[in-house]
């Protein structure tokens, strides 16, 4: 053998555990059969993540498609979440502990204000009763919510009339929000 000329290493092969030495620098398998299965993974792959990008695609244009009031729900829902979890079990109108089910109850509506819809301090936690058959029970609710936030922020929110229409990114922003506080107040519950 001529001195200076290096013999190839011996490398892994891809596919098996076997060794071997390439026949030049680009060999990266062990023989033919190998080098077929290498090829019909690295297809598989390809085709995976060419499938996961048009699924993407098709939850985008799904997306796109639903109306705004399908995200003001979802954002609804979320606060609601939050607000029922903030509050605890008890009504801010009646002061109930035993009801069967306990509402986010708005003291302005959303009907009136829907601006306010999403503010901390016009949604509070209420018995079904209140919220559904005695009409917010807005009396008690309003001497309540006097004593929990102060007159000043009650005044507030009685003479916030400034007309806001939401937007989705508006909507998933709100979303993201309240799922990300709720999930630190249960945590922080979680540690006390």
């Amino acid at each position: 053998m001529a001195k200076g000329i290096k013999l190839p290493k011996p490398k892994k092969c891809k596919c098996c555990p076997e060794k071997f030495i390439p026949r030049n620098t680009l060999q990266i398998v062990c023989s033919p059969k190998c080098a077929i299965q290498l090829a019909n993974q690295l297809s598989e792959r390809k085709q995976k993540r060419q499938e996961k990008a048009e699924r993407a695609a098709w939850n985008k244009r799904k997306a796109d498609v639903k109306p705004l009031s399908h995200w003001m729900n979802m954002t609804q829902r979320a606060f609601n979440d939050y607000i029922r979890a903030r509050d605890g079990d008890i009504c801010i109108s009646c002061g109930s502990t035993t009801a069967i089910a306990y509402h986010a109850g708005h003291y302005r509506t959303t009907a009136a204000a829907s601006q306010l819809r999403f503010n901390e301090d016009n949604v509070h936690s209420q018995c079904s009763a209140c919220n559904m058959h005695h009409s917010g029970n807005i009396g008690p609710y309003r001497i309540n919510l006097i004593a929990k936030i102060g007159l000043q922020r009650v005044l507030a929110l009685e003479s916030d009339n400034n007309p806001h229409r939401y937007t989705r990114e508006e909507l998933d922003a709100l979303r993201a929000l309240y799922r990300a506080k709720l999930r630190a107040l249960i945590k922080q519950r979680e540690a006390a």
